[in-house]
């Protein structure tokens, strides 16, 4: 009894602390946790995968998610990566029956997880929260679409330089040496980002760093330059 009533005041206390539901009353949200499960989940374990069948929704409490796609030539991108408080798998209740990409796990996460269609309820009884995964939806939408136009448009110094930026304004900190980016990313994720090889991403990177608009230690990245980046053409 005691350990269901802890388990019960977790989901709780991580629900709370999830922007989606900021409007909702206490009572609420310790209802709508009764449906969610929550698990521990390994770094480097999926979550889903491209093909499975997409029938649960997931808050992200502690770690770090990327969600990639495959190309038809075996080629792996990512797409983005998802924050402590964010939801992800939001595409169940937009009609599609199949995951259309892959969630893996980069820092060991703790999930919360919930059926679709008890989502969906949900969100018939709370306009709010419908609509924050609407904007939610649209964001995510309006990313894939300008990484896809700068594949096809941009060159790899382009779009690498861009995507420091991005990463950048929504994942950095602020320091005295610059901003850092909070992801631990490799050469290899770089790579994932940009869509190209590991050789010329890191070729270009460490011109950036020649250049003083990066800087990097080991998985870390400090962005020097946030505006040349950004404004690289």
């Amino acid at each position: 009894m005691e350990s269901s009533l802890a388990v019960a005041q977790a989901k709780y206390w991580h629900l709370k602390h999830v922007a989606l539901f900021a409007g909702l009353a206490n009572t609420e949200i310790r209802q709508f946790g009764e449906h969610f499960d929550t698990e521990l989940v390994e770094a480097g374990e999926h979550i889903y995968q491209f093909g499975d069948l997409a029938n649960r929704l997931y808050v992200l409490k502690s770690g770090r998610i990327k969600i990639t796609r495959t190309s038809d030539d075996g080629k792996e991108f990512i797409l983005y990566f998802i924050s402590p408080g964010e939801i992800f798998g939001e595409l169940a209740i937009t009609g599609k029956e199949r995951r259309s990409g892959t969630a893996t796990v980069v820092d060991d996460a703790f999930i919360c997880t919930v059926d679709q269609v008890e989502f969906e309820r949900f969100m018939r009884r709370h306009a709010g929260v419908s609509l924050e995964v609407a904007r939610v939806i649209g964001r995510r939408k309006e990313c894939v679409e300008k990484r896809l136009l700068d594949l096809i448009s941009k060159d790899v110094r382009t779009r690498l330089a861009h995507t420091l930026a991005d990463l950048a304004r929504d994942y950095g900190e602020r320091e005295r040496r610059g901003v850092r980016i909070d992801l631990r990313l490799t050469q290899s994720d770089l790579a994932q980002l940009v869509g190209s090889t590991r050789e010329t991403t890191s070729t270009v990177f460490n011109e950036f760093r020649r250049d003083k608009l990066v800087d990097s230690e080991g998985k870390t990245i400090w962005v020097l330059d946030p505006d040349a980046l950004g404004g690289y053409a």
